[in-house]
């Protein structure tokens, strides 16, 4: 069996339990609310630390990583704004949904990815990719937002939105425990790391949980757009446009992944709090994370040796 698709098997079922707990065993919304709030603020941000503060950072080509990265994003998201200007335009709300679809990413499904498929390396370089995407995307989103409905006040909260993400916490606590030269004792590594193994089953078990597969019809069309960015778009142009600015082996294949993954759900609560098409977002949001159970072993069967 490809390596690709054994990695892709247990992200698979543990969403599919996740999605089975909710939708046949009765485990209610509270639950989820509370494994969600546990992962955000303490599992997920716990193994972004304990992945960067003891490991050898000098042979990451952080450069490298954040310019392609930036690049790819920013692509996207000229994409989406030629498709709305010229090409099949939609209200304003929705338009924000169609850009969030098109550039956010699920961190937790690309992290499970790089786990399984890398390890304790992979992870590594996920995590600088991930604190660079983090504030890419929600400076991108958030400008949406604002352009689009000045008086939504999204400038206002960015920077509040960044100092505070646990994401970005958990990579810079890392990153400043590493190159300081403190690092992490024994006894709070194990700790972090015992916390850290938490984050990506848990996550992966909100992402079933969170899918809704019904009500996608009338959004349709926003569906097709922003699902052809984000598992077509995106990963080609990481391919690329990494090879151009030199990226190469497991660092290159571990950002096209993260090119690779459907949107985040963290985008639906943005729209409800910024004014979007929070429905449609939804719907975005559950199309995508089913078809990229699809698409993503097609993306590795072509990173990856069989």
């Amino acid at each position: 069996m490809p390596v690709a698709i054994q990695a892709l098997i247990p992200i698979i079922l543990t969403v599919l339990i996740g999605y089975l707990a909710r939708c046949r065993f009765g485990v209610g919304e509270s639950v989820w609310a509370g494994i969600e709030k546990l992962t955000y603020y303490l599992f997920a941000p716990s193994l972004l630390v304990v992945s960067l503060a003891n490991k050898p950072l000098s042979d990451l080509a952080w450069g490298e990583v954040l310019v392609t990265l930036v690049s790819v994003l920013l692509l996207c998201s000229v994409l989406i704004i030629v498709w709305q200007r010229f090409v099949r335009p939609v209200d304003l709300p929705s338009f924000t949904s169609m850009f969030q679809g098109a550039v956010r990413f699920n961190s937790f499904i690309a992290l499970a990815l790089v786990d399984n498929l890398f390890g304790a390396e992979g992870l590594m370089i996920g995590a600088l990719a991930t604190v660079v995407i983090v504030v890419s995307v929600n400076i991108l989103s958030v400008s949406a937002f604002s352009v689009t409905n000045p008086d939504n006040g999204g400038w206002r909260k960015l920077p509040y939105q960044l100092v505070t993400n646990p994401l970005i916490i958990g990579c810079f606590l890392g990153l400043m425990l590493n190159l300081t030269g403190v690092g992490l004792a024994p006894a709070v590594n194990n700790m972090l790391l015992m916390l850290g193994k938490t984050a990506l089953p848990m996550a992966l078990l909100s992402v079933g949980a969170a899918l809704r597969l019904g009500n996608v019809r009338s959004s349709m069309d926003m569906i097709a757009v922003t699902s052809a960015i984000q598992f077509i778009a995106k990963p080609v142009a990481a391919l690329f446009v990494g090879q151009w600015f030199g990226l190469e082996g497991l660092t290159a294949i571990v950002v096209v992944i993260f090119m690779a993954v459907p949107t985040a759900p963290s985008a639906y609560v943005l729209a409800r709090q910024l004014g979007g098409n929070y429905q449609a977002m939804a719907s975005i949001i559950t199309v995508q994370t089913v078809l990229a159970f699809f698409t993503l072993p097609l993306t590795l069967s072509l990173l990856l040796p069989g």
